[in-house]
């Protein structure tokens, strides 16, 4: 006998619900990761730190701050 979708549709839709609930059982009984906070100054120049000496980032790498752009070099704003 050839099966066709009529007959497992009813599959389709019952699995995905399934997986949801189970997710969400799951996710109930565990608890949720710390909300970030803000950190502080000193932490996060010794993050820098860390990151320079781990070589992640080049101390000396031409690093420019950003600059307001001069008002004769912005482009024009477009009008749509």
């Amino acid at each position: 006998m050839k099966k066709t979708i009529s007959t497992y549709w009813p599959v389709a839709i019952l699995i995905p619900i399934a997986l949801a609930s189970y997710l969400h059982a799951l996710s109930v009984t565990q608890p949720e990761a710390a909300p970030r906070q803000l950190m502080s100054a000193a932490n996060v120049s010794a993050e820098l730190a860390r990151a320079v000496s781990f070589g992640y980032v080049e101390p000396e790498a031409g690093w420019n701050p950003a600059t307001a752009m001069p008002s004769e070099t912005a482009p024009a704003p477009r009008v749509l």
